[in-house]
């Protein structure tokens, strides 16, 4: 962390992770490398942050990128990526918006795409079959509302966008192996509050609405309402 002022700050983050793809074991009680693994390198990941005081709060701007080397057999590799921007804006002393947006190629293992990675155009057993990396788009973003030192609200929205067109493409091929993942959008949204009557204890309600779009006009969605208490020790 650099200083860039009495009341800026320069952040710089980097990190050497776990070279993930998002893929289910073959085995459930055998382990085997998983693509992201069989590259014989890992993921690696960077963010730079700028932070200035605004209405008593930290207003912070981001900005991050990660890439991974993938090998997925029969020497076909992807190159996964992702460019990604984050966001946490006081409006005014009780009021923020808060976010993440990404872009990004075989990005299944830290969760785009709806956790996948790849496409097989053809019969995915054979060694002349194409394999593209899957491109998405996504993000979130959380509007909170500080009523009281004790009482805040919540709203938020959340989308993962693999494209439908390249879902479409490899179509036959992945129904062939499962699908799943034929599905091209998942949204939620969700509203709460979270209350502290005291600075140890805490009650929360929260409503959460999720939703799953397929490519042959599969939606399935569901509701959830959960009630929460917490203690902080």
């Amino acid at each position: 962390m650099d200083s860039a002022g009495d009341e800026q700050k320069i952040t710089l983050q980097a990190g050497i992770l776990d070279n993930l793809t998002g893929e289910f074991p073959a085995d459930p009680y055998f382990r085997v490398p998983v693509a992201g693994e069989e590259s014989g390198q890992p993921a690696y990941g960077f963010r730079a942050a700028w932070t200035k005081m605004l209405f008593h709060h930290p207003l912070t701007l981001g900005a991050a990128g990660y890439y991974s080397r993938q090998d997925w057999a029969f020497e076909h590799y992807s190159d996964g990526w992702s460019g990604m921007t984050d966001w946490d804006i006081p409006l005014s002393d009780r009021v923020s918006l808060s976010g993440e947006f990404y872009r990004g190629r075989s990005v299944g293992g830290i969760g785009g795409g709806i956790s996948h990675s790849v496409l097989y155009v053809g019969n995915p057993e054979s060694p002349s079959t194409a394999v593209r990396g899957l491109d998405s788009l996504g993000g979130w973003s959380q509007f909170k509302v500080r009523a009281t030192s004790k009482l805040e609200f919540n709203a938020g929205f959340g989308l993962d966008n693999p494209y439908s067109a390249q879902v479409r493409a490899a179509a036959p091929s992945e129904l062939y192996l499962n699908g799943q993942h034929l599905l091209v959008q998942n949204r939620s949204g969700m509203a709460n509050f979270i209350y502290r009557p005291r600075s140890n204890l805490l009650f929360s309600t929260e409503y959460r609405y999720l939703q799953s779009l397929g490519l042959y006009s599969f939606n399935n969605s569901a509701e959830q309402i959960n009630m929460t208490m917490g203690v902080l020790f």
